[in-house]
């Protein structure tokens, strides 16, 4: 009797130890299994070492919105969030914010700005689309009353719409598959322009992403591509990597809706170890393809030209146009530059170099353009030809056109407005109000209600409004009060919309942004010929953390302004 008591407690104890195997022990259970968990909201605030976030989007700033109120719970008022970016956002201007760390949480939409944000050194937080397939597939297509029926029916005559560099359902993929074509090419389009395009008859052949043409009536698929992955969200290097662990298990931890308007969820990083290599090898194919001028060679079968070249002195600038690419390997990119000196120079950059370089998003966006190169001594090479070894970004640079245009003049300053608007006038004596182009200013109260308001977010708002004010008052009185005008629009309230500089040059936009006293104003960023400059002020002053910068409670204009309006409303 006891032997079968002691024998059943044993069993018992067995049976106890088994629960704890399987509770305790997750060894055997598919990875898969425990990398996913379901969501697990938490109330308690996260402290980060940053105290300010920008989320870099491609798609309208709505579908983030819950997010971001969603991350200012978790994260608390001490860490300014800002959204960045909207449907209408360039990929390279997407791709140049990366180079330039502008981003601290990268939605980066296409596979091609997940590889560039790689390439910069971000780290993988979430996959985007995580209810679609892991891979996608290009397509080409026509109208559906189109002769067109396949490739073979493409001709030198016919005019196709892709998108810009960085896309990779609407440029690298498609260009690799029209290997040996030569076609119109109207390119740097967004996917509904491209079926637009097509529809209307602007252009014969599209490319785009199958699930975006395959329920189109009106379209006909004329050719399918290869798998490409996925695209991801990423985190800056800048953020310190206890900040990056937070904000991906906040994140990956968000209620259900946000992370579906937001497009983002769970899984492992893609691999773009193939689409590299499609990439790499469209640029071979079209290395000697300019797509400034039609029709375009899908393919490079003659060298080069040979071209004259002069000795070539010491010069720390270097001015000039590519005309030619080759690839030593997958780490070496070498460029032929005629000078402006008549001198043929041979630019060898390292791909994870030419990866960093505004506007150089791969070797073909090269081609035919101006650029600089500044700190770098010519090496004698074969022949007459002189090589430039490129070790530093910013020694490779494209020329940025800066519109010349008649309207820019001297006016006399009459009056500083606020931070961003002054009133000028013109040799006529008349009176003129300008609103500076490419950036924003915190705001001036401008009625007693306002003077008096004991808002905290007015009283930050009005206090950074007059710091800008009273800067730029002390810059006008620099030059004499007088200013010269770049106009490049005019706005809704009629003022003109100019870049002002003072007669020695200086750029007052430039000033501001750099002292950390203005952000650039990307949603008119169109209109601003000077948009390099300041978007690099704005990285120097954000990395030094200089007056709003190193000011958590400090909300953009364009934010104060919205929340102004709604509150009227309500």
């Amino acid at each position: 009797m006891s032997n079968s008591k002691s024998s059943h407690i044993f069993i018992k104890f067995l049976a106890f130890i088994g629960v704890l195997g399987l509770s305790g022990c997750p060894s055997n259970v598919p990875k898969s299994a425990v990398s996913s968990p379901s969501p697990i909201i938490e109330n308690k605030q996260q402290s980060l070492q940053t105290s300010s976030l920008t989320i870099g989007i491609l798609s309208k700033p709505s579908y983030y919105q819950e997010l971001t109120t969603y991350l200012r719970e978790k994260l608390g008022n001490k860490v300014q969030i800002v959204i960045d970016g909207d449907e209408s956002i360039p990929y390279e201007e997407a791709r140049k914010r990366m180079i330039n760390k502008e981003w601290d949480i990268a939605f980066t939409l296409s596979p091609i700005l997940s590889v560039a944000a790689k390439n910069n050194d971000y780290h993988f937080a979430a996959r985007m689309f995580p209810n679609n397939p892991p891979y996608y597939q290009a397509t080409l297509f026509t109208k559906s009353t189109s002769s067109i029926q396949s490739l073979n029916d493409l001709k030198s005559t016919n005019t196709i719409a892709l998108g810009d560099f960085n896309s990779a359902s609407s440029f690298y993929v498609p260009a690799y598959d029209l290997f040996g074509k030569s076609l119109r090419v109207d390119m740097g389009h967004r996917g509904k322009d491209i079926k637009d395009l097509v529809k209307t008859g602007k252009a014969d052949v599209g490319a785009a992403a199958y699930e975006a043409v395959t329920n189109d009536k009106d379209l006909r698929i004329i050719h399918l591509s290869k798998e490409i992955p996925g695209s991801n969200v990423y985190l800056s290097p800048k953020l310190s990597e206890s900040d990056r662990q937070i904000i991906t298990k906040i994140l990956l931890n968000a209620p259900d809706n946000i992370r579906k308007q937001a497009n983002y969820g769970g899984g492992d990083e893609s691999d773009y170890s193939q689409l590299i290599k499609i990439s790499q090898r469209t640029e071979e194919i079209l290395r000697c393809a300019n797509f400034q001028q039609n029709p375009v060679n899908f393919y490079c079968s003659d060298s080069l030209p040979n071209q004259k070249s002069n000795n070539s002195n010491n010069t720390s600038e270097i001015l000039g146009r590519i005309n030619g690419w080759s690839r030593q390997n997958n780490e070496i990119e070498t460029f032929k530059l005629s000078g402006k000196d008549n001198t043929v120079y041979q630019i060898v950059v390292p791909r994870k170099i030419l990866n960093q370089i505004p506007g150089a998003s791969n070797p073909i966006a090269l081609q035919g353009k101006e650029v600089k190169i500044i700190n770098v001594a010519p090496q004698k090479a074969q022949g007459q030809v002189f090589e430039l070894k490129i070790i530093e970004p910013n020694q490779l640079s494209l020329l940025e056109n800066i519109s010349n245009s008649s309207t820019q003049s001297s006016y006399q300053v009459k009056q500083v407005d606020d931070g961003d608007t002054i009133t000028v006038t013109d040799v006529s004596n008349q009176e003129i109000r300008v609103r500076f182009a490419c950036i924003d200013t915190a705001e001036v109260p401008h009625s007693d209600a306002e003077k008096n308001s004991d808002s905290p977010a007015d009283t930050n708002q009005f206090l950074w409004g007059n710091k800008a004010k009273e800067r730029l008052k002390i810059l006008i009185q620099q030059g004499g009060s007088q200013v010269k005008l770049n106009i490049v629009d005019t706005d809704f309230y009629g003022r003109k919309v100019a870049e002002v500089r003072l007669p020695d040059g200086t750029f007052a936009q430039q000033v501001l942004v750099k002292e950390g006293l203005a952000v650039v104003y990307r949603k008119y960023l169109k209109n601003c010929p000077s948009a390099g400059i300041v978007e690099q002020a704005e990285a120097e002053a954000k990395q030094q953390r200089l007056n709003i910068w190193a000011d958590s409670q400090f909300t953009a204009p364009w934010d104060w302004r919205s929340q102004k309006k709604s509150s009227k409303k309500s």
